[in-house]
């Protein structure tokens, strides 16, 4: 037997939007489908997005061993290791992807998080580091992009460190 909701839950459903009621459905479809609940595949999927973040730096890491050595590409890689990391602590405090977008990312960093203010510093940095990589022509040579390449390598690590203790805490599959 179907349980009685109160008053205000019926409300609710009285007055919601067709789409509402859509997203209802569907999300009471992809908990059957999937035989998990959706805070549980919250925990899956911000397992996955860490995941993607250790293939950068596994990427990254490749490039700066390479023959050439392809440090500005590593740059760019080191900077997604340290973006998709934090996206994923992001996501499961914010229960959503809502802040996504690389300028916006920072901002929201869980109140929770270790040295908070410090890696919003770092991933800002990071991000701008890789944007003069990705787009500025200069400077051309390699070498030039060593030491940055190097210097992000070594804070995606220690990212990778933190959001995987972070996560794991929070009840993610890692």
């Amino acid at each position: 037997m179907a349980k009685t909701l109160s008053s205000e839950r019926f409300n609710r459903i009285a007055k919601a939007t067709g789409e509402q009621i859509r997203i209802w459905k569907e999300g009471v479809s992809i908990e059957r489908d999937s035989n998990e609940t959706i805070d549980r595949l919250l925990l899956l999927t911000a397992a996955s997005r860490w995941r993607l973040a250790t293939l950068s730096r596994a990427h990254a890491n490749q490039l700066t061993i390479a023959s050439p050595a392809r440090y500005r590409s590593a740059v760019s890689r080191y900077y997604y290791a340290m973006y998709h990391a934090m996206r994923a602590c992001v996501f499961l405090y914010n229960n959503g992807d809502d802040f996504q977008e690389h300028s916006e990312l920072p901002k929201h960093i869980p109140d929770d998080f270790p040295s908070k203010s410090l890696w919003q510093t770092r991933l800002k940095d990071a991000r701008l580091s890789r944007n003069n990589a990705d787009y500025d022509p200069y400077p051309r040579s390699e070498k030039a992009w060593k030491k940055p390449a190097f210097s992000l390598g070594t804070d995606a690590d220690l990212l990778l460190k933190e959001t995987r203790a972070y996560l794991k805490k929070k009840g993610c599959p890692l």
